[in-house]
């Protein structure tokens, strides 16, 4: 059944909304995908808090032609799932990429970062970085290093005279 005109302005005003408040978008192509792994996919984006659905091709051009972004998407002659993350940049890419491995049929076209459309391989690259969590715990591990070891060095004076003395008491 064909959309109305205003249902067709409604469904713009909310997916331009939302490519406004996205920090990325990956573009996926599904063609052949069955029911059970969409429903797969979806359930394993949902838990990375990415938001997913298939829009035509005309209508996700308009919102993001309507949101500033620059560069041009192509024009795709299979169906198309957006999925965009308010929330991380990476997420959309490494959740589609590891899903990619398991259903077959699910491949990756191109996305959106910063306003920007970027190439299939800008997007596989976005998902092998690690997630803003990961980064924070690399640097916390990073900063706390350098006191671990001074600690480790102020210890063994402290661990060599216990040695001693317990060495002294056995005699």
């Amino acid at each position: 059944m064909a959309k109305s005109k205003s249902q067709k302005t409604t469904d713009l005003g909310e997916l331009t909304d939302k490519v406004k408040a996205a920090k990325s978008i990956v573009f996926t192509e599904y063609r052949g995908t069955t029911v059970k792994d969409i429903t797969k996919f979806r359930a394993a984006l949902r838990k990375e808090n990415v938001f997913s659905k298939v829009y035509k091709l005309t209508l996700v051009k308009k919102a993001l032609a309507e949101a500033g972004v620059s560069g041009q998407v192509s024009d795709y002659k299979t169906p198309v799932i957006l999925s965009l993350s308010e929330e991380d940049e990476t997420s959309p890419a490494r959740a589609i990429k590891s899903l990619a491995k398991e259903i077959k049929t699910i491949k990756i076209l191109e996305g959106v970062v910063d306003k920007a459309v970027i190439a299939k391989s800008q997007v596989e690259a976005l998902a092998d970085l690690p997630s803003k969590d990961q980064l924070r715990a690399q640097l916390v591990g990073t900063i706390n290093a350098p006191v671990s070891g001074f600690v480790n060095v102020l210890a063994a004076n402290l661990r060599g005279l216990v040695n001693v003395l317990n060495a002294i008491a056995t005699k």
